[in-house]
């Protein structure tokens, strides 16, 4: 692009002048044509002749000391050369639609790559020249990834100063301007955009002001002025009639908005893909009030704007009371199905467009990626068969430590997409993904989460995956696949063997509940095993049936041994009629009298006596040091005298010979805030969600595999000091001939045992 300036009173030339260029000294003005054009020659050149209005000026000396110009006016044919213009959303350009299970841009398949930046307009209206530097940047090497969705918020507020909505009606003008920016300079790299329109979480940390708020909370504020609603509650936000009028009058003006920099009217601007009418709504125990001001508000941003599509902007949980049990297990915990959203319930309305979910695997215990890979193929299947909507996996992401290697990150990213485009080849319901969440080069507000501009490695997987999916929107085919079933079992942790296998239950491989001999049984996620001392009997936790199921190792006949197949709960008493909810883990002492069960969606251990066929509860949840979270393992010694429990979601070991609590190692409370990687005495030492254990017979050594520390690591129970004994906190799949010289590297251990 040549640029040029033109004066109708030159100056002499000056030292200032000849620093800039060079001079014309003929005409008087600087020369048009300097510095020369580049040569034309590479294949993406486009020329163009541009007839171009200037002015050419002869000097005559005139009686007084000043310099009069004689100017005329003439017509100059420049001659410009670019190199691979970039694309533009234009005024008239079409708008993104949903046909189907898919999205359209015209005539044309669209797949949503999107990644999200929700703090954009934040920084471009609060750190001046510098935050919108920070979004240039961002949505051009965006656009360099081949990205072309942006998910952000269309509010602000985490300090009061850069709050968006300052009142009932009331705006800042200078951050309603910043997310005029956001939106123009987003079209200018052909980028489009999700805009979510309000958040139900309180994100405002403003240390001059406490009372400060935003979310649904300033809206709560601003009606509990008034006595009659002063113990309003989050919950009542949805029924609420002064928040429910706040909410549409915001939204009215906000589609209504003419954006100060491009001009257009936001509810007719193309480069808007879609709204989230709320990030991640909840109403606990409330689930058919949600649902209501779903409905309504959905038809309010349909009855104002008719050109962008809509969708919620939940996470995805199922509600008990909405959904069969079978969804309600999908769920990452028995909490999930009383905060109110129900994914089929939700997306089934007219005016939503299509379906989207949120995946938190460290916030909600599951840092496992195979329940990443169960929930987002259980939720397209429920936007194939039953909503029949495009799907979007809206917000995924994983936490990453400061020094902590990129790897086990990326390989959650990686899976993610590989799901997505698995579905995308064979033409199903997936339309679009976004990763959480790009931080600019030096940007200090990151969280765990945050992938920042310089995380090379990680923007090598999301470069790679970018372009498959591109591919995989234009040569769709039902028999493709993402991957073979070797980079399947590599991806999600599964390993082989060389030896000899034979199946001793659950032949089929198909999930289900039946005894039997092999070919007949079915298992539904078993995880723990317990072996007697003779080798003859094996104790399941067959999790998703909710119960304790025996193999027997000579016959291979399957028997259950207590619960109810599809029957969570929490009843003791004899094993034909006591309930359990997703046991994970089980210990058998060597005599195989009794059995105790890490009961895992209950938060206690239970204690089944083989004897007298009575279930009882060994461990309640509460203990002196809080609550138990997600226990996931559970081993003892060969009389089962000494007992520890693997108290998941605290990050900790505990010792519960007896049915009394003492902590091996790891924090007292809070675990969720304390995990780490720290060896040393037990209260010095960290875990980071460890899984599993096994202990020696005699009790005095116990082995835990620390998922998120990718090690095993060694406890002495007579000391409490812990140690590694295999793995370096670096993802991977590395044996070693020695491990105390080289360590070993695991990809999420989730299991150990011990020979006899």
């Amino acid at each position: 692009l040549v640029v040029v300036v033109v004066r109708s009173l030159l100056p002499h030339p000056s030292a200032r002048d000849q620093g800039r260029g060079r001079f014309n000294s003929t005409l008087g003005r600087r020369s048009i044509l300097s510095p020369r054009l580049p040569a034309l020659t590479h294949a993406s050149t486009h020329i163009t002749m541009a007839p171009v209005t200037t002015t050419t000026c002869v000097t005559k000396p005139a009686s007084s000391s000043f310099l009069f110009r004689a100017c005329v006016p003439v017509v100059l044919l420049l001659l410009f050369a670019t190199r691979g213009a970039v694309a533009e959303i234009k005024d008239k350009d079409p708008f993104v639609r949903a046909e189907g299970t898919s999205f359209v841009l015209g005539k044309e398949p669209y797949y949503a790559n999107a990644f999200n930046a929700y703090q954009l307009t934040e920084g471009a209206g609060d750190w001046g020249r510098v935050g919108k530097l920070a979004a240039k940047d961002i949505l051009k090497q965006a656009r360099e990834s081949g990205l072309n969705v942006l998910r952000t918020f269309g509010f602000a507020g985490r300090l009061e100063r850069n709050a968006l909505m300052t009142g009932p009606g009331e705006y800042n003008e200078k951050m309603l301007e910043a997310l005029d920016f956001v939106l123009d300079e987003a079209s200018k790299n052909d980028i489009r955009v999700v805009l979510v329109l309000e958040n139900y979480w309180d994100t405002a940390m403003d240390p001059s002001n406490p009372t400060h708020a935003n979310g649904i909370h300033k809206y709560l504020n601003w009606v509990k002025s008034s006595p009659r609603n002063a113990t309003l509650t989050p919950d009542d936000f949805f029924a609420d009639a002064d928040c429910k009028r706040m909410y549409k009058d915001h939204v009215k003006f906000l589609l209504n908005r003419k954006n100060t920099v491009n001009g257009r009217v936001y509810k007719n601007d193309p480069a808007i893909l879609s709204y989230d009418i709320m990030n991640e709504p909840r109403c606990e125990e409330c689930g058919k009030v949600l649902q209501s001001w779903i409905d309504e508000m959905a038809a309010h941003v349909r009855g104002i704007d008719g050109n962008h599509m809509i969708t919620v902007g939940e996470d995805g949980f199922y509600s008990s009371e909405f959904s069969d049990e079978d969804h309600l297990r999908m769920n990452p915990g028995e909490w999930a199905n009383t905060q109110g959203q129900d994914f089929v319930a939700n997306h089934a309305g007219k005016d939503i467009s299509y379906a989207a979910i949120h995946i938190w695997p460290d916030d909600w215990n599951h840092r496992e990626v195979r329940f990443q890979h169960d929930w987002i193929l259980q939720h397209v299947s429920d936007a194939e068969n039953k909503l029949k909507k495009p799907f979007v996996i809206e917000e995924f992401g994983k936490t990453r430590d400061a020094g902590e290697s990129y790897d086990r990150r990326n390989r959650f990213l990686e899976t993610a997409f590989l799901d997505a485009e698995n579905n995308v080849l064979k033409g199903g319901a997936v339309s679009g993904t976004g990763w959480w969440n790009w931080y600019g080069r030096g940007d200090g507000r990151g969280d765990g989460y945050a992938i920042y501009s310089g995380d090379k490695s990680t923007f090598d997987v999301i470069n790679k995956f970018s372009k498959r999916l591109r591919r995989a929107v234009a040569g769709k085919d039902k028999k493709a696949v993402a991957f073979t079933s070797e980079e399947f079992n590599d991806l999600y942790g599964m390993l082989s063997s060389e030896g000899s296998v034979e199946t001793i239950g659950g032949s089929s491989g198909e999930p289900g509940f039946s005894d039997g001999q092999a070919k007949k049984s079915k298992f539904n996620e078993p995880h723990g095993l317990a072996l007697t001392a003779d080798g003859k009997h094996l104790f399941v936790a067959d999790k998703e049936n909710h119960c304790i199921r025996l193999v027997n190792t000579e016959t291979g006949r399957t028997s259950t041994v207590a619960g109810k197949a599809g029957e969570p709960g929490l009843i003791n008493g004899s094993v034909k009629e006591a309930l359990f909810n997703q046991p994970v883990a089980v210990a058998a002492p060597g005599s195989g009298k009794f059995l105790l069960v890490a009961d895992a969606g209950n938060n206690v251990v239970r204690k089944v006596d083989l004897e007298t066929g009575i279930v009882s509860t060994f461990l309640e949840k509460e203990t002196p040091f809080g609550w138990i979270g997600n226990p996931q393992g559970i081993s003892c010694d060969d009389a089962c005298e000494k007992v520890i429990l693997v108290d998941s979601g605290n990050s900790r070991v505990l010792d519960i010979s007896g049915g009394e609590v003492k902590i091996v190692a790891g924090p007292e409370d809070k675990g969720w805030e304390k995990k780490g990687f720290q060896d040393g005495p037990a209260s010095n030492a960290s875990f980071s969600f460890p899984l599993n254990s096994a202990m020696s017979s005699d009790g005095r050594v116990a082995f835990i595999a620390s998922n998120d520390n990718t090690a095993i690591r060694k406890v002495s129970l007579v000391s409490g000091e812990v140690s590694t004994l295999a793995g370096d906190g670096k993802d991977g799949k590395r044996d070693s001939g020695n491990i105390f010289n080289e360590p070993a590297r695991f990809r999420w251990p989730m299991g150990v045992s011990l020979t006899p």
